[in-house]
């Protein structure tokens, strides 16, 4: 039987991966180097995940299934969809403001041909309540009618986009930027 995975340190070893990927890329990665990011024995690392691929797809899918989970969270509906919209917008947004490592995690690896094809369609899946939703806004009328795919990388990359920015320039994200941030955001995909 084999030994059961402590969750502390697949969280740690997980972690590690996450931001060694944003500093030295895939190609940089070394195992040894996650290893002691984690405070582990490189051994150790090897009993979780057999190679930097295991590794990379699996952190990949839970950093993907984690998005979801916040962009379907049930208490971001609210009255209208203009609201609604407004509620996973600004969420999205501040997820990125504050995990940062985590979005250029999934950037560097969403169009890279490094996640395996099964993974990009299973984790596509995890978004089936937050693309209804979208589609529900076209179809009754809210949004511009465009390819699903075409609308998120919109919402999506503008995001990711205004937060490098916004660390680069060393800006404050003060709530009258926020609002200018969303705005651009609505606009560019309503009705």
């Amino acid at each position: 039987m084999p030994k059961r995975r402590d969750p502390e340190k697949l969280e740690m070893i997980q972690r590690a991966t996450t931001k060694l990927v944003v500093k030295t890329g895939f190609t940089g990665l070394k195992m040894a180097e996650v290893a002691s990011e984690a405070g582990l024995a490189t051994g150790t690392v090897y009993i979780y995940y057999k190679s930097k691929e295991v590794l990379v797809n699996e952190v990949f899918m839970k950093t993907r299934k984690e998005i979801a989970d916040l962009l379907q969270n049930p208490n971001l509906q609210r009255d209208t969809f203009y609201e609604t919209f407004e509620a996973i917008w600004l969420t999205y947004f501040h997820f990125c403001h504050q995990q940062q490592d985590k979005i250029q995690f999934i950037e560097q690896f969403r169009y890279s041909g490094m996640i395996w094809a099964n993974n990009l369609q299973v984790s596509d899946g995890y978004f089936e309540k937050y693309d209804q939703f979208l589609l529900k806004g076209q179809k009754q009328g809210f949004l511009r009618r465009m390819e699903l795919g075409t609308m998120k990388a919109q919402l999506r990359g503008a995001c990711h986009e205004i937060v490098k920015q916004l660390r680069k320039d060393r800006v404050r994200l003060s709530d009258s930027l926020l609002d200018l941030c969303f705005d651009m955001a609505w606009n560019s995909v309503r009705k």
